[in-house]
């Protein structure tokens, strides 16, 4: 694998022994749900999905140059995207993970969704033409095949080839550091793959690849389409109960060496914290979509997401959001990616942890001001600035479950639970009286319990 020019900064520690940390970059981008019927000679009805999308005279929008925040991407949407990967860090940028999903939905046959695939492949070719693009595969995406072993093995290497052709997933060893990627299949994990042999063989093989990493000291990055848990937008499983249960167990035996874990598939800005008998071990980045359009129903601005990572640990140190203003680029006609936010400075975090993103968590519950302004920042990131829809006290809490609460029996208790403090908490509000207010203290102190 080729190594990018590496910038060094010295770490000294009181002992006055030193350690050279190489700091790196990488990009994470996922969900382009392209679509090449995408024409802004169109309109809402022929080729988006909300019918409440409307003029006020009742009649179907036009679409945008770049894109509509109902439909999935443009191709010069996907096109800006890529020229602005190219002007960041060019020199520094390690590898690419690029999460599934690259085609629409809903477009056309076998062969064209295929052919619609080798078209985003020359176009990530183009734009990282010395660097690595390790892809996974999403839900729309089809399944493990010699067509797609054959399409994007240039970036990986023959082992990696063997196990993506049989089951799509594979693992990398990089050749100068510790740090080892293990790609999945998570579409294995759906209630219809879960029981499957498939599915068991990506189990024993990712056992293996971990006992092997563990005992060679590496440390793993684990990527994949779908996270573990369930939607904050709803209550329903993302997974089989059975595979979302083995995958956490399988991430607590492992938490020493899994250095992080990046996934896509929700459109949306977030993270979570897996704990194992209430103590935080591991954490895992959720990246924005590229496509505008979320279902069942909102959108986000498109995303791109850069990482900054000491390339012998595999320590993420932080990371680079960056967006484009969807609704400005097809006003103005140019579109602008800018810098959305940088990860530690945003949240006011010291490090990239379990620790500190649990630390997080808890600022997320609505209560104190501070704790409000926490989580305002957190829902403006979550659309990448583009829903200004309110979020009140159940549906902060929802978030917090899904952040915290990935086992699904876990997901519901949380949500239930502060559903019925909320509800008692208006109840003993409308009594206007000190009793309330003790009343409101006391039940928000059972939901910390």
């Amino acid at each position: 694998m080729k190594t990018a020019h590496l910038v060094l900064t010295l770490t000294c520690v009181i002992s006055f022994t030193c350690t050279h940390a190489k700091i790196g970059y990488f990009w994470h981008i996922t969900d382009f749900h392209y679509d090449p019927l995408y024409t802004s000679q169109g309109d809402t009805r022929r080729h988006c999905r909300r019918a409440d999308e409307r003029g006020s005279s009742g009649h179907h929008r036009a679409l945008g140059r770049f894109g509509d925040y109902s439909c999935d991407s443009s191709l010069e949407l996907i096109e800006s995207a890529a020229r602005h990967m190219r002007t960041r860090h060019s020199e520094n940028v390690e590898f690419v993970l690029w999460t599934g999903d690259i085609i629409a939905s809903r477009y056309g046959s076998d062969e064209e969704r295929y052919q619609a695939i080798r078209n985003m492949t020359d176009l990530m070719g183009r734009t990282f033409s010395s660097h690595f693009v390790f892809p996974v595969l999403g839900h729309l995406d089809p399944a493990p095949s010699e067509n797609l072993t054959n399409l994007w093995g240039h970036w990986l290497p023959l082992e990696a080839l063997q196990t993506f052709k049989i089951g799509g997933y594979y693992t990398i060893e990089q050749s100068h550091s510790k740090l080892r990627i293990v790609a999945l299949n998570t579409n294995l994990f759906s209630v219809r793959e879960s029981n499957g042999g498939p599915a068991q063989a990506q189990w024993d093989w990712l056992n293996a690849v971990l006992d092997k990493a563990a005992s060679h000291s590496e440390m793993v990055y684990i990527v994949g389409h779908a996270a573990p848990g369930s939607d904050s937008r709803h209550a329903y499983d993302a997974h089989a109960t059975g595979a979302n249960a083995q995958y956490l167990r399988t991430v607590r035996r492992h938490a020493r060496i899994i250095a992080g874990q990046f996934f896509g598939h929700l459109h949306a800005d977030t993270f979570r914290v897996i704990y194992d008998n209430d103590r935080p071990v591991s954490w895992a980045l959720l990246a924005p979509s590229v496509s505008p359009h979320r279902e069942p129903a909102g959108a986000s601005n498109p995303g791109l997401r850069l990482y900054k990572f000491d390339t012998n640990t595999g320590k993420v140190l932080d990371y680079t959001q960056y967006y484009l203003d969807l609704a400005a680029a097809n006003r103005g006609g140019a579109a602008e990616w800018t810098t959305e936010y940088n990860l530690t400075q945003y949240y006011g975090l010291h490090e990239v942890s379990a620790d500190a993103l649990h630390n997080l968590a808890d600022k997320l519950r609505i209560g104190s001001p501070h704790e409000t302004m926490a989580f305002n920042k957190y829902i403006r990131a979550y659309s990448v600035k583009r829903d200004s829809s309110e979020c009140d006290g159940a549906c902060a809490h929802q978030h917090f479950c899904a952040i915290t609460c990935l086992e699904l029996a876990a997901y519901r208790q949380c949500v239930e639970a502060a559903a019925s403090a909320l509800a008692a908490a208006k109840r003993a509000a409308s009594l206007e009286t000190p009793i309330a207010v003790l009343l409101v203290m006391f039940i928000s102190v059972l939901t910390l319990l």
